[in-house]
């Protein structure tokens, strides 16, 4: 009973301090519904939107030049209204010679029910918003990249947007609380 004890601080010890979230917000604009049509299912309205990235994430890719670091709590609002949310998704980091790259890519279910996947797509064709594939900490590195793109498309065809995402918000880390040790 000692030995699990001890063992179970030493666990939480190994947790780091300053480990965070890193929650990004985004703003665009939905340019068409290419099944219904703008005012169809969906307006073309004003989009926004979050996810949130652990700063300690490790890089699942083993590339050095692609990242893929995981993302919890993907959200995509039109005019203020919540219309998809995924409980996870992926960031892709893309440090070509010739391009750079950052997207957002998630699975999730819309307010219609259906399931569907967003995708944002950032890219700087000079190659030089990144030097490496490591996650970036601020939006502010993802200014060089905008305005980006999205499509989020659903399973069953109900829908299919497209649009542009102009702003990149966020960055910094808002502390994880310690755990408790139930003494």
């Amino acid at each position: 009973l000692r030995l699990s004890g001890l063992a179970c601080l030493l666990a939480f010890s190994a947790i780091p301090a300053n480990a965070g979230l890193i929650v990004f917000s985004f703003a665009g604009q939905v340019t068409d519904d290419a099944i219904n049509g703008c005012g169809g299912l969906v307006n073309c309205g004003t989009v926004t939107g979050s996810y949130t990235v652990d700063s300690l994430a490790l890089d699942l890719n083993p590339d050095p030049i692609a990242g893929l670091y995981p993302a919890t709590n993907v959200t995509f609002s039109i005019d203020g209204v919540l219309f998809f949310s995924a409980a996870s998704g992926f960031i892709n980091i893309a440090n070509f010679p010739n391009l750079d790259q950052y997207g957002v890519l998630a699975s999730g279910t819309t307010t219609n029910l259906s399931t569907a996947t967003l995708s944002i797509l950032l890219t700087d064709a000079t190659a030089s918003a990144f030097n490496s594939d490591a996650f970036p900490q601020s939006a502010n590195v993802l200014a060089p990249l905008l305005p980006g793109t999205f499509q989020l498309n659903a399973d069953d065809d109900t829908f299919q947007l497209l649009g542009s995402i102009d702003s990149v918000s966020g960055g910094g880390t808002a502390s994880i609380p310690e755990p408790s040790s139930g003494v």
